[in-house]
């Protein structure tokens, strides 16, 4: 058993050693594209302010489109490239999560109400965690986009939960009643550049990673009993701190 978990214990080293070195080649490439990229985007811009034949346009709107789409491939790889890491600080969860749920499904054209394909269950008080907002914006709204494209139509199809789990830890679920992950796919969830889409990136759930590793924090896929409505659940755990709340503000509603 110990020499099990001795060579557990390695291969995990390497594996760390491994991403880590790629993430650092990534990084210097991703710095390499943007200086020529964005000379690209000017001049395709320049093109677009003339008068164009319908198929020239057609043509320089492709380059524009797929500019934007390096563009955000790039932002991803700098996101989590090496470098010092943040001082984590006090958060008020709870309205972070709500503002991020808000501005997600106006931009998703869903509706939060009580028949809405997305539901939600978040605490009234203040709930303090050691994170970033920004960075747990952006961890929402990757597990939000994942689950809104595969959950099914109906009301309550995705559903997200934050909540004290006990004095020092709170977490964020996100569940959905799309089809369950297979094994062979849930064992590299978390790899970079590992996506099922011809389109992906396979970016979004490595950079939730590495932001939550951040700041303490960790985020894992968990596959429900078959017998429940919500096969997929993604959770993230933070660290808990005390948050004190700005005089004069209002707490945020619940969705």
């Amino acid at each position: 058993v110990l020499l099990l978990e001795d060579v557990r214990t390695a291969e995990a080293r390497l594996r760390q050693q491994q991403l880590a070195a790629m993430g650092r080649v990534s990084a210097g490439i991703a710095h390499e594209i943007r200086n020529p990229l964005a000379a690209i985007a000017q001049a395709n811009a320049l093109l677009i302010e003339d008068r164009l034949e319908p198929a020239q346009q057609r043509l320089a709107q492709m380059v524009a489109d797929n500019v934007e789409r390096l563009k955000r491939l790039v932002d991803d790889v700098m996101e989590v490239a090496p470098g010092a890491a943040p001082e984590p600080h006090p958060i008020d969860a709870s309205a972070t999560v709500g503002r991020t749920v808000t501005d997600w499904a106006r931009t998703a054209d869903i509706t939060l109400a009580a028949d809405s394909r997305l539901r939600t269950e978040l605490p009234h008080a203040t709930l303090g965690v050691l994170f970033d907002a920004e960075h747990l914006r952006r961890v929402l709204v990757n597990l939000l986009d994942k689950a809104h494209r595969h959950a099914g139509p109906l009301p309550g199809a995705i559903f997200l939960r934050l909540a004290a789990r006990d004095d020092g830890w709170a977490q964020l679920s996100v569940l959905s009643d799309g089809p369950p992950i297979p094994p062979e796919i849930e064992r590299h969830l978390f790899e970079p550049f590992f996506s099922t889409r011809s389109r992906g990136s396979g970016l979004g759930l490595y950079i939730c990673r590495e932001l939550c590793e951040r700041y303490g924090a960790s985020i894992e896929y968990r596959p429900r009993p078959a017998a429940e409505r919500l096969r997929n659940e993604f959770v993230v755990t933070m660290r808990r701190a005390a948050f004190a709340e700005v005089p004069g503000t209002l707490p945020l509603e619940n969705a």
